[in-house]
């Protein structure tokens, strides 16, 4: 009997999903502002359009699976009169950078006379004085998954270097677009924005996660110096170190992670110079044509 993986759903969805990730998100004269903190060598690589060494059938159902989880919990925010815009498009022409945020939300400060859906104690404080007390605030969200397994690896470590640069480029741009007179509607009449955060969810059990991140002039200083530089090296088309191996026990240095890993090497000079010869040909080959 043949195997059934192979003569069932499986190739059409494996294909389907690999055609997807060969369709890459161009964000043109862009930075994806989701790159941030990566290393400045794979950005490069990424906004040139340099194919990946290889596909995996596995990891395109692993992301395909995140934007489930992504639209569940918006949909709860939504529903539940939390968000304030949702999918929102940012853009900063100083620095060149281009992303969508996952989640606005306006929390605290119930309104005289609210009755609210929960009733219980909060830390041995009655749960509606302490919404009520509160003043609202806004929290940026970034929704991710991952699996249970590394909630017990993360608990109690601060949050990732790629999730900082992350949350703190789309603050930066969206506290702009909050000051200029000229904004979304749903952007007016709001407190000021100092906080974002992470939540994790767990795709095996449901668990959830959060860490914090507080706006601060520091924070936006080393933001824009990782872009500033990224934009520098871009200006002069030269291709800086790789710096996968820097953060975060060095993961995205291994194959299975970066990629464009290729002959025992992260980012790949041999990699791109290949491309950079196949295409040669290519151009030379249709001028002749």
């Amino acid at each position: 009997m043949s195997n059934l993986f192979d003569s069932g759903i499986r190739p059409i969805v494996d294909n389907y999903l690999l055609k997807q990730a060969a369709e890459r998100r161009d964000y043109g004269d862009y930075w994806s502002a989701s790159s941030a903190g990566y290393c400045m060598r794979k950005n490069i690589f990424e906004r040139l359009q340099v194919p990946y060494v290889t596909e995996d059938a596995r990891k395109q159902r692993v992301f395909s699976s995140g934007h489930i989880f992504h639209a569940w919990i918006q949909d709860i925010t939504k529903q539940a009169g939390l968000s304030i815009a949702q999918e929102l498009e940012l853009q900063d022409e100083e620095l060149m950078i281009r992303g969508h945020i996952d989640d606005l939300v306006l929390v605290g400060g119930a309104k005289p006379g609210e009755v609210l859906p929960f009733k219980g104690k909060v830390g041995g404080d009655d749960y509606n004085e302490v919404v009520k007390s509160a003043q609202p605030h806004l929290i940026l969200y970034d929704y991710k998954t991952a699996h249970s397994r590394s909630f017990t690896y993360s608990k109690g470590r601060p949050m990732s270097h790629y999730h900082k640069y992350q949350l703190a480029t789309y603050m930066l741009m969206l506290r702009q677009l909050m000051g200029e007179p000229v904004k979304p509607a749903e952007l007016d009449d709001l407190p000021e924005l100092v906080e974002a955060r992470i939540l994790t969810i767990s795709k095996d059990d449901l668990r959830m996660d959060e860490k914090q991140l507080m706006w601060s002039e520091e924070l936006s200083s080393e933001v824009r110096d990782y872009w500033t530089e990224l934009n520098k090296w871009w200006k002069e088309k030269k291709l800086p170190p790789c710096t996968c191996a820097d953060h975060e026990g060095g993961f995205m240095a291994k194959e299975q992670y970066n990629p464009y890993w290729y002959e025992g090497e992260p980012c790949s000079i041999a990699w791109f110079t290949e491309w950079k010869e196949s295409n040669k040909v290519k151009e030379n080959s249709n001028g002749r044509e």
